[in-house]
């Protein structure tokens, strides 16, 4: 910032020096102001760019989800009795029927008090609830996990509930005011869980036993005992997956098996294929969207001079046509266009039978204006599944050796990827230069910035000069002035 002592008002001259040094600096400050409105531009460039990659890279996620299985081929199981056994399927599971005899439930060990437990006026603490005193430790085992709690006589029952439920050993207490009675469980069940006071105190044996009414006995789980296809098995809970068909039994149905059926679940297959092509035609629509946008070449940012000589109106409507058009015609979104779009015509090579391309399972493109929109014949879709459940996912999924051999997802997750990667040596993946020092855009912003501090410095140094040499004259003249008036008053002194 200048520091000169500036003559800025009409002087001897009648010069209005600020405006004139204005006019003067008005033709210097074209090059800055060039710098500048290059430097918004590929700003606004740089946020467009962030805007598609996050568009894309969106649509990149939802492309690896259908390149499972698991979305284009789900399976759904069905079970004849839910009240023995409920059933579900992924896509790992064999659309075969199963039969099942559930003879024995899974369960973990459960210890009540026998009675009422509360003998005191008062639950306050143990000692007045029980009428004990002094403390002693209790030893907690379920199977592998073991604790030891200290239990106080100051404590309350409620206090005693919380140390075992946090002591890690797989056992869940409990007491009901209500019934007044103690209650331990195991966390989980089956063969290899129990409840074990094995190490307990003699003090802390007595006290489960004669005030909690507890029975100290260690005591273990029982398994699940099934037949799955005529196949005697055992599993720890209740709940558990086999060949890809997950079982939660409920009851026991021994001498009635029944059937569990799995088969494609054709509703959701079209049900995620629709979503996905919902997710494709909204990604291109945006990305052609920007490469369509209007350019208004005429239209550059405006300058804070500019703007000032501007309604807040008239700005605005400058503003979207400046800012218009920012990734018009780009060629790394107008290639990534064309190889999304191929990927998804071109037939995966490799596949055998009908069904080999997007476009004989009904998944076709609309006209060439429409930009690559795709659209669904649900009914061949329908005829296609029924007849290969498989197709939709060796035509979406498949993971060959080659990019032909390539399902559709696999290839458009690769494609989205190198687009991605573009995007970001162009132009980082953000809008701002903060956090983005390496990209193409990112250096010409800072080079930018850099350039027009040093011409701001220049243009300040020009100005202070222009202040100066005027400020000389305007000193001259004056003394011109003073020297005239000299002359004329001693002329006049002469004469008389």
């Amino acid at each position: 910032m200048s520091s000169t002592s500036r003559v800025t008002s009409l002087g001897v001259s009648g010069l209005d020096i600020d405006q004139t040094v204005k006019d003067l600096m008005a033709a210097k400050r074209a090059p800055y102001d060039k710098m500048f409105q290059s430097k918004t531009l590929a700003e606004w460039k740089k946020a467009s760019y962030n805007t598609m990659y996050n568009t894309i890279s969106d649509f990149r996620t939802t492309v690896f989800n259908n390149k499972l299985q698991a979305t284009l081929a789900p399976k759904t199981a069905s079970s004849a009795d839910d009240s023995v056994a409920t059933v579900s399927a992924n896509a790992d599971a064999a659309n075969i029927s199963h039969e099942l005899e559930v003879t024995q439930l899974a369960e973990g060990v459960r210890k009540t008090s026998s009675a009422a437990i509360t003998t005191g006026s008062s639950k306050t603490t143990l000692a007045d609830q029980f009428g004990i005193s002094g403390s002693f430790d209790i030893k907690v085992a379920n199977t592998e996990n073991s604790t030891t709690v200290t239990v106080k006589s100051t404590d309350s029952i409620y206090d005693f509930v919380q140390k075992l439920n946090n002591a890690g050993a797989g056992v869940a207490a409990n007491y009901d005011a209500t019934l007044d009675r103690f209650f331990l469980s195991t966390t989980n069940t089956g063969a290899n869980s129990g409840i074990d006071f094995t190490g307990s105190s003699t003090a802390g044996l007595n006290f489960l036993k004669d005030n909690l009414k507890i029975d100290t006995t260690a005591a273990s789980g029982k398994n699940a005992k099934f037949s799955l296809d005529g196949v005697a098995l055992e599993q720890q809970s209740n709940s558990f997956t086999i060949s890809g068909v997950s079982y939660k039994l409920k009851a026991t149905n021994e001498g009635s098996p029944i059937a569990v059926g799995v088969s494609a679940d054709i509703d959701k297959t079209i049900e995620n294929v629709k979503a996905f092509v919902d997710s494709y035609n909204t990604m291109l629509s945006k990305v052609n969207a920007a490469l369509k946008e209007t350019r208004y070449k005429d239209y550059a940012p405006l300058t804070s001079a500019q703007r000032a000589d501007m309604t807040e109106t008239e700005a605005k409507q400058w503003d979207a046509k400046a800012q218009s058009g920012m990734l018009y015609n780009d060629s790394i979104l107008r290639q990534a266009v064309d190889n999304i779009r191929s990927d998804v015509s071109t037939p995966v090579s490799g596949l055998t039978g009908k069904y080999t391309s997007a476009a004989a399972i009904g998944i076709t493109t609309g006209s060439y204006t429409e930009g690559g929109k795709l659209y669904i014949d649900e009914t061949k879709l329908r005829t296609a599944l029924t007849a290969d459940p498989n197709a939709v996912y060796k035509i979406f999924g498949a993971d060959g050796d080659s990019n032909s051999q390539d399902g559709i997802t696999v290839r458009l997750y690769d494609t989205l990827k190198t687009t991605l990667d573009k995007i970001k040596s162009e132009a980082g993946v953000s809008a701002g230069v903060s956090d983005d020092t390496k990209s193409v855009l990112a250096k010409q912003i800072n080079q930018y910035t850099d350039d027009m501090a040093d011409l701001s410095d220049r243009l300040d140094e020009l100005q202070d000069k222009y202040y100066n040499q005027f400020s000389a004259m305007e000193t001259a003249l004056s003394k011109m002035a003073n020297q005239s008036s000299w002359l004329s008053s001693m002329l006049g002194t002469s004469s008389n």
